[in-house]
Parts: structure tokens; C-alpha cells; sequence
């Protein structure tokens, strides 16, 4: 694991000669009283570099022995940590003992944004550099808005240690009120630490890359809502192509995702409890005779066609909608009313969309179009959702079975946008939120382009509308890319609102500031955007 920017100073083991202590075959709490050291993974944004939010590393509170006595943030015997990504929780034991178990104890406050890690991941070491993985405490799901969760994980074996290191994520407030490490002095029995084989994955440090998602370019293309009328071949062709005075002058988007329009899924917040008809028509809104994907394909035939590029294709991606517990009668899949209470259920509904889908796009056997793989719709994973995790390895299984990939965009510091591959997907692709607030400071450009870069994503880019401000910002995304690289090394989706939207505008638009948002998309997707005349301001509100 690669330290990043440590909001807790230094995290290097101080070498020490060993405690004397008695030896003793008694099991106790070998934690007790002891300090820690810690690190963060991301840089910790500066309205949480308070006590409130990230307590001081050289609180006792951690290790005192007192534990919550209210459901509430409130308890003083409650450590804090807030966002950073991730957490390393460091021990020094004072000599090497025979440790053979842990605890913690964590609060769940929902109205107040206190959540929990998906697990804890507990290492030991005998000098403090290399590490095995002993233990890990997870499944802390509860259904109460208020709850204390308790978790001991018994490691099965006795290990000779002198180091201790709790391991989790942190996606926006975690509060622990203890951790505990069990074992004796007496090392009989104990078996030597051998540490873990050294595993870059978790944190690359790399861009998610073209080759992982199958396309360098993906536009979100928005169908199935009411209001809006279906895509033509002329919207999508200055999507596909790059066109000046209305004649195709090179390619620009690669690829494109089909999904439904936020009001199909969402009353406000609240997902809608859609059932198989409300799926089907979804579907069928996508192969509409002549819009949407068949109007996609006769524009890359087109564009293929004028560029001498011979079997031209772009990359399809299609949605996976989220199958809401509440809804007791979907509708018929193999025989059987599906009730979304059940997982198998629940699994059933998924795999009917993904085949439907599949199904349909294999008939309209499409010569330009090159199905790549599946999005999962919500932008955050509700932990809450005791079948969740298990539903999301069935269906990320299930894609990659077809020879496809499954991908996802969480928002900034959405829950599990940390842990994207524990949760199964292939790849995933960040949404910095920069767009839309102009209260929302240009350092988090950056901030976000460091942990796409540290976690292995892509970066979505995003633009809100055709005002002045919003074309400042847009420019600014396309800037901090070539700043950082990942306008050349990294992966890309974009997010406009719908098709047609501000791109179809911008290159529509008369207004030569307008204008040059269509212009200067094209330079970014071809590597040459230039920042020079991009000011920012990298102080943090």
C-alpha cells in the first residue's frame, strides 16, 4: 500500500528496545493503553482537518477501554475519521507476543452520516515493515438507523508479533470507539509472521486505460423519458464525428453508454419501484426502428464511410437498472413471479435484463456497433442492502461469462468508490462533481484526478449547461487532464444531461465562446488540448 498525502504526519515504525515484560499465558487486551500512528491514503480535504472530523492521532481514545454508551456521534469515546480514502491504524505492542485475535466496535447513525467500513482488515508484523494479513471483520450490516456493531474476528492461529495494523476504508465518517488486539506473553505455540506477497493492485497508481474499458472516449447517451424524443442519426453524427460547417472532418467519441434518464429510475431520491413491463420498456426504447442505438449505427456507417475507415465501429455499453426490494411482484421471468425480497430473486430480475438486452442487440446484428459490456446504474453502493454485495458478485460474474465487462461511475467519495474491485466491477470511472456548484473549489480537480489515478480509474467529465460558468468549468476539467495526464493516459466518460445536449449545441452555436466548447473537446479527445490560457485557483475553500 503506497502512502499518499498523510494528513497524520509521520507513520514510520521508531525502533525500540523491547519491553521487559512477564511472561504470561493469560489472554488479555494487549492494546490497551497503547498509541497509534496513522495514515490516510488521499489528500483529507481542509474542512475536515478538524478534530471533529479526524481526531488527533495522540488520542487515547482508541485504546482506553472505554466503550459508547449512547447511539450517538456525540460520545466522547467515539475516534473520528472522515474522508482520506483509507485508513492505516499502526500498533506497537512493546514486545513480540503471541496475538491471536481483534475487535472493534463501530457506531451506525444514518441522519448524521455515520457509516461503516465494508470490512476491517487486521495485519501483523515482527519488525514493523512487513506485514501479514492475519484477520479480517466485515458484514457490518444492520437495519437500524442507530446501531452499535461489534465485531471479533479470531485469526485461528497464534502469531508472534510486535506490530498490529487496521486496515479500512473510509468513505465519508467512520466513528470507533475501540480496537482491541487479544493474545499473551508467552509466545509457546506461536508461529513466525511471513509476510504477504506484495500486492500493487489495490492502489496502482495508474489511470483506468483504454484498453480496460474498451473505448477512450464514452459518451452517456440518455434515452427512455417522456419528454424527450428520441436520438436521430443527425444528433448523434457531430457526436461520432468531429464536423465543421456541417461536413465530417474526423472521428470524436468512441464509445457510448445507453441509459435511462435519472426520472425513469428516481421519484426525487427514492428509487422507483419499477417492475418487468417498466424494464421492458426501457429496453425497447433503446432499438426503436430508426432512433437511439439503430440511429447510432447509421451514423458510424456514415462517418466510416466519408473517412475511408473501413469497418468503422464504435464501443456499446448497456444498463444494468437496480432491482428494489420493495417491489413483491416484478413480473414473470422463467415461470415464476419474481419478489425482490429475495436475493435469487432479485438475481433472476438482472440476468433476464442482461439477456434481454444481450438478445436484442445480437438480432439487430449491427455492423458498426460493438457491444463492450454493462453499467451498473447507481452512483453509490448502499451497504445497507444486505444482499447487495452478494447481488453485485452474481451479475459482475454473470457479465464477464459473456466475454463482457461491467463498469461503473461513482460519485466524489460515493460510498464505495474505494472498494470498486472487491465489489466485482472490471472497471470504474470517477466523477470529480465539479460541474454543477461554482462553490465547489478548482483544487478538486485535482484531488480527484490524484485518487482516480492512486485507485486505477478513469475520470468522467462532465458539463452542466451552455452559461458562461459552465463553459469555464468544462474548459478547466479539459486543463487539469493535460495537467495531470489523464487527458492522454486515462480513460474517459462524459456526462452533458442528455442527447441532443451541450456538445449538439456547442456545435450548432453561432457564439464563438459556445463554439469552442465543441472545438476544444475535440482537441482533448485527440490529446492536444493546451491549458495555457486556463487559470486556476488551487486554494481550498
Amino acid at each position: 500500500m503506497n502512502a499518499n498525502i498523510n494528513f497524520y504526519g509521520d507513520f514510520s515504525i521508531e525502533k525500540t528496545e523491547p519491553e521487559v515484560r512477564e511472561i504470561s499465558g493469560e489472554r488479555v487486551n494487549l492494546l490497551l493503553g497503547r498509541k497509534q500512528k496513522i495514515k490516510n491514503y488521499e489528500k483529507i480535504e481542509s474542512n475536515f482537518e478538524t478534530e471533529w472530523f479526524n481526531t488527533p492521532a495522540d488520542s487515547p481514545r482508541l485504546t482506553d477501554g472505554n466503550y459508547a454508551k449512547e447511539l450517538s456521534c456525540y460520545d466522547e469515546a467515539f475516534f473520528h475519521f472522515t474522508s482520506g480514502c483509507a485508513r492505516s491504524v499502526m500498533y506497537d505492542l512493546g514486545s513480540v507476543c503471541a496475538v491471536d485475535g481483534a475487535s472493534v466496535g463501530l457506531l451506525r447513525e444514518k441522519e448524521m452520516g455515520v457509516g461503516v467500513p465494508p470490512r476491517i482488515t487486521v495485519l501483523v508484523s515482527d519488525d514493523g515493515e512487513n506485514w501479514q494479513t492475519v484477520g479480517e471483520m466485515n458484514n457490518f450490516c444492520t437495519d437500524l438507523p442507530k446501531d452499535m456493531l461489534r465485531k471479533t474476528v479470531d485469526f485461528g492461529k497464534k502469531y508472534k508479533a510486535r506490530y498490529v495494523q487496521f486496515f479500512f476504508y473510509v468513505s465519508v465518517h467512520i466513528w470507533i470507539d475501540q480496537f482491541e488486539v487479544f493474545g499473551c506473553t508467552d509466545l509457546t505455540g506461536a508461529i513466525d509472521v511471513k509476510p504477504d506477497e506484495i500486492d500493487e493492485s489495490e492502489f496502482p497508481n495508474k489511470y483506468a486505460s483504454t484498453e480496460e474499458l474498451g473505448a477512450k472516449d464514452v459518451l452517456l447517451a440518455y434515452i427512455c423519458h417522456k419528454d424527450v424524443k428520441p436520438i436521430t442519426k443527425e444528433i448523434f453524427l457531430p457526436h461520432v464525428a468531429y464536423m465543421e460547417n456541417d461536413e465530417i472532418k474526423d472521428t470524436l467519441f468512441d464509445g457510448y453508454l445507453f441509459l435511462p434518464y435519472v426520472a425513469f429510475l428516481y421519484d426525487k431520491y427514492t428509487k422507483r419501484p419499477l417492475k418487468k413491463a417498466d424494464w421492458q420498456h426501457y429496453i425497447d426504447t433503446q432499438y426503436i426502428d430508426g432512433y437511439n442505438m439503430d440511429a447510432l449505427e447509421e451514423a458510424v456507417a456514415e462517418v466510416g464511410e466519408k473517412l475511408g475507415i473501413k469497418d468503422y465501429k464504435v464501443s456499446i455499453y448497456l444498463s444494468i437498472l437496480y432491482p428494489v426490494t420493495e417491489v413483491s411482484e416484478f413480473g414473470v421471468v422463467d415461470g415464476k413471479n419474481l419478489n425482490f425480497a429475495n436475493l435469487e430473486d432479485r438475481q433472476a430480475g438482472v440476468k433476464w435484463l442482461i439477456d434481454e438486452q444481450y438478445r436484442r442487440f445480437k438480432e439487430k446484428n449491427y455492423k458498426h456497433l460493438d457491444l463492450k459490456g454493462y453499467y451498473w446504474f447507481t452512483e453509490e453502493i448502499s451497504y445497507s442492502d444486505k444482499q447487495l454485495l452478494s447481488l453485485l458478485r452474481y451479475t459482475t460474474d454473470y457479465v464477464r461469462s459473456l466475454g463482457l465487462i461491467t463498469t461503473w461511475i461513482p460519485y466524489y467519495h460515493a460510498s464505495g468508490y474505494n472498494d470498486w474491485r472487491n465489489l466485482g466491477f472490471d472497471m470504474v470511472c470517477y466523477q470529480p462533481n465539479y460541474a454543477f456548484n461554482q462553490a465547489v473549489p478548482d483544487i478538486r480537480l485535482f484531488n480527484a484526478a490524484e485518487t482516480a489515478k492512486l485507485l486505477g480509474m478513469c475520470i468522467e467529465l462532465e458539463v452542466g449547461g451552455t452559461q458562461d460558468w459552465n463553459i469555464e468549468r468544462i474548459k478547466k476539467y479539459y486543463a487539469a487532464g493535460a495537467i495531470t495526464g489523464y487527458m492522454k493516459d486515462a480513460a474517459h466518460m462524459y456526462y452533458q444531461g442528455g442527447v441532443p445536449d451541450v456538445y449538439y449545441y456547442a456545435y450548432k452555436s453561432e457564439d464563438p465562446k459556445l463554439h469552442s466548447v465543441y472545438t476544444d473537446t475535440y482537441r482533448f479527445i485527440k490529446g492536444t488540448y493546451e491549458p495555457d490560457e486556463i487559470e486556476f485557483n488551487l486554494e481550498e475553500n
